[in-house]
C-alpha cells in the first residue's frame, strides 16, 4: 500500500512540474487596423504603431477584408504582439508591432466580436 501511494505521489508531482501548455508573454493590443498598398497601422487611441508586413499581417487584412464598407475602413481588432523601435534611417512610425496572434476583430457594423478560426 505504501508502494502504490508513493508511485502516486511521484506520478501527480512530475505531472505537476511539467507543463505542456506554452504561455504566450506578448501583450495584447486593442486597435483599429487599416493596410493600404505598402503600408499597415494600428491605431489603440493612445499610440499608433505601423505593423510589420509579414504573413501574419496579410492574414488579418484577409480576416478584415471582408467587413470593410470601404478600402479606408478601419476594424477593431485584438491582436498580440511585440512592440519594436524602428531603426533611425528608415521610414514610418517610431514604434512598429510584429502581430504574433489574432484573438479577435470586431464587426463594425453590429459591434459584434468575431473570432478566426
Amino acid at each position: 500500500m505504501r508502494t502504490l501511494f508513493l508511485i502516486l505521489l511521484i506520478a501527480f508531482a512530475t505531472a505537476c512540474t511539467q507543463s505542456s501548455k506554452k504561455t504566450d508573454t506578448n501583450p495584447q493590443f486593442y486597435g483599429e487596423f487599416l493596410y493600404l498598398a505598402d503600408a499597415a497601422v494600428l491605431n489603440t487611441g493612445t499610440e499608433i504603431y505601423g505593423v510589420i508586413i509579414d504573413e501574419k499581417m496579410h492574414e488579418l487584412h484577409d480576416l478584415c477584408s471582408p467587413l470593410k464598407r470601404d478600402e479606408f475602413d478601419m476594424i477593431a481588432v485584438y491582436v498580440k504582439g511585440k512592440v519594436e523601435n524602428k531603426n533611425p534611417d528608415e521610414e514610418g512610425w517610431d514604434k512598429r508591432i510584429k502581430i504574433t496572434s489574432i484573438d479577435s476583430l470586431v464587426n463594425p457594423t453590429d459591434n459584434s466580436i468575431l473570432k478566426p478560426n
